[in-house]
């Protein structure tokens, strides 16, 4: 018989609230970037619409901002 502990369960709800932070951080990060790459090399595969406008400035100053804020939220504990 093994020991269990009252909150086994939350390893599991944490994986997936980290999923549900990141993954679309993680877009938001580097999506725009890879679109750009796309677009000035002229290869873009399929939805042509969508990898110009993803390239466009809102969405890299979006995803700059984006990470200046994770930047800012990574260093700032260690510098304390």
């Amino acid at each position: 018989m093994s020991n269990h502990h009252w909150n086994d369960w939350a390893g599991g709800l944490t994986l997936v609230l980290q999923a549900i932070v990141y993954i679309p951080l993680l877009y938001i990060l580097l999506m725009p970037w890879f679109c750009l790459a796309l677009v000035k090399l002229g290869k873009i595969p399929f939805f042509p619409g969508f990898f110009q406008a993803m390239a466009s400035t809102g969405w890299l100053v979006a995803s700059g901002l984006v990470g200046l804020v994770v930047l800012f939220v990574v260093v700032r504990p260690l510098v304390r």
